[in-house]
């Protein structure tokens, strides 16, 4: 699994790119890639310290996993873990990409196609045709 994080500070987004599989032996990486964003975020709005609680009230985090190629269980609870903390400090959580169709499937197969906290983020939007909905 690679990941790429990126942060916009004038548009007050962050986002996670993943490319490759992404299974449970991924787990603490993704957990770190995480971290890794909200780190970033925190540095661009200037924080050294971590407030009590820190919050990022405005900004935007995307994940995008249009390039990722597999996913395992792992993958949806470290991801639904990371949207609560997100939640947490004030940042959405919004797909960015297209949803590739294996990690479609596994997320309605785990039962994480449409979570609470998680809305969207691996399902196709309104009116987007999947195999399933053609």
């Amino acid at each position: 699994m690679d990941t790429q994080t990126t942060v916009n500070a004038t548009d007050k987004t962050a986002t996670l790119r993943l490319h490759g599989p992404c299974a449970t032996e991924h787990a603490a990486g993704l957990a770190a890639a995480w971290g890794d964003l909200l780190a970033k975020v925190d540095a661009a709005q200037g924080r050294t310290e971590h407030a009590s609680p820190p919050t990022a009230e405005g900004w935007t985090a995307f994940l995008d996993i249009s390039e990722a190629t597999v996913v395992g269980l792992a993958f949806f609870e470290v991801t639904a873990a990371a949207a609560a903390a997100l939640a947490r400090r004030g940042l959405g959580l919004s797909r960015q990409g297209t949803l590739p169709e294996a990690i479609r499937q596994a997320a309605r197969l785990s039962g994480f196609f449409r979570p609470p906290g998680l809305a969207g983020i691996f399902s196709p939007p309104d009116g987007q045709a999947t195999a399933q909905r053609r």
